[in-house]
């Protein structure tokens, strides 16, 4: 549990630390409010709640999760899927259980702070009064500070968002860059294919069949169906996931024993490429895939909600291939520059299982 804790504070402190300055100038600035119109009842109204120290601690830890999980969790991913009428009935609701719970404290708090100080009705006078005016005040203070809150947490998200997106096309450019240098030409190679696949026709179905299943994968490889987002239909990721396979089981005489099932109920969605294809070459290299009892599982699904992408398979036995792990540190690092908290990646190895699973939501 811990290390977990560990983690969210490390990944959402850029996050937390402006909300966390907010709540505590709204605690004080609540605290002044009340002191300016009376010293004496600035000390008595906190003395219930344990005094001003821990009332101010346990308002500002509310305030700054609540607030996290309103603005980031809700809000924000409703204004960036253009919802606003969800957005305006979740702030609503949250400001009118925030003055339930405000009128509330103030009643108790107002009830302790002027009790014995006369006859009941001038005691009734003093707490309606006071009642209405620190209602009314601290819901004009909680109100601006919703709205600060509001314009730092979208700053601090557009920044974010920024800071990705530049990571991503810095990335991009490096690829580029690297497969100008050491690439060689396009055409010439889809030209070799070409002539390649029309000579083994007449001589081989099969061996033309992976040619062409050869051209079409490279192709996606290079980048030519990608959107200005660098993201590809999730239909195309699969089907050239399913080539890789159709590749493979041609090496292995169809020998290969895969468990494949999908479920795309969202068609169009997108996702960055050669992910899955990543996920599924690694399987092919590390896995024992001629053992029938234990096949190679693949699933992939897809909904208004989430991708989702799930491969387990039987480690091989005997020497291992050796293996940089370049191949899945390039897949956590993109998903987490595309991504960030929107998305889980997790693998896991025991002694002879490999699985991978990856969750990425929309």
């Amino acid at each position: 549990m811990l290390p977990e804790i560990k983690a969210f504070f490390r990944s959402e402190w850029k996050r937390l630390l402006p909300l966390f300055v907010i709540a505590a100038i709204y605690q004080v600035l609540v605290f002044v409010l009340v002191y300016k119109l009376d010293p004496n009842l600035a000390e008595r109204s906190y003395k219930p709640f344990g005094g001003f120290y821990v009332h101010s601690i346990r308002g500002t830890v509310e305030f700054v999760f609540t607030f996290y999980l309103l603005i980031f969790h809700a809000c924000l991913p409703l204004l960036n899927k253009r919802k606003s009428w969800q957005f305006v009935w979740v702030v609503f609701s949250v400001f009118l259980v925030k003055f339930s719970f405000t009128a509330l404290f103030e009643y108790e708090r107002i009830d302790y702070s002027t009790s014995g100080g006369g006859s009941p009705n001038i005691e009734k006078f003093m707490r309606e009064q006071k009642f209405l005016f620190f209602t009314i005040s601290n819901l004009i203070v909680y109100f601006f500070t919703l709205i600060v809150s509001f314009v730092v947490a979208f700053f601090i998200d557009f920044n974010l968002r920024t800071r990705r997106q530049k990571e991503l096309e810095k990335q991009k450019m490096d690829a580029e860059l690297s497969a100008i240098k050491y690439q060689i030409n396009p055409h010439f190679l889809f030209n070799s294919l070409s002539f390649i696949y029309s000579k083994t026709v007449p001589l081989s179905e099969e061996v033309s069949h992976a040619v062409l299943l050869l051209s079409d994968i490279m192709r996606y490889a290079l980048g030519k169906e990608e959107d200005a987002e660098g993201k590809v239909e999730l239909t195309k990721e699969i089907t050239h996931m399913k080539n890789v396979i159709a590749i493979n089981q041609m090496r292995f005489n169809n020998k290969l024993n895969i468990q494949y099932s999908e479920q795309i109920e969202r068609p169009d969605a997108r996702i960055t490429p050669l992910v899955l294809i990543t996920l599924v070459e690694n399987a092919f290299k590390h896995g024992d895939l001629l053992d029938a009892r234990n096949p190679l599982v693949i699933r992939t699904e897809s909904n208004s909600e989430k991708i989702y992408c799930y491969i387990r398979n039987k480690k091989k036995t005997g020497p291992k291939e050796l293996s940089t792990g370049i191949g899945l540190n390039n897949v956590r690092q993109r998903l987490q520059l595309m991504y960030g908290d929107k998305h889980t990646f997790a693998v896991t190895e025991k002694e002879d299982f490999y699985t991978a699973e990856l969750t990425i939501h929309d």
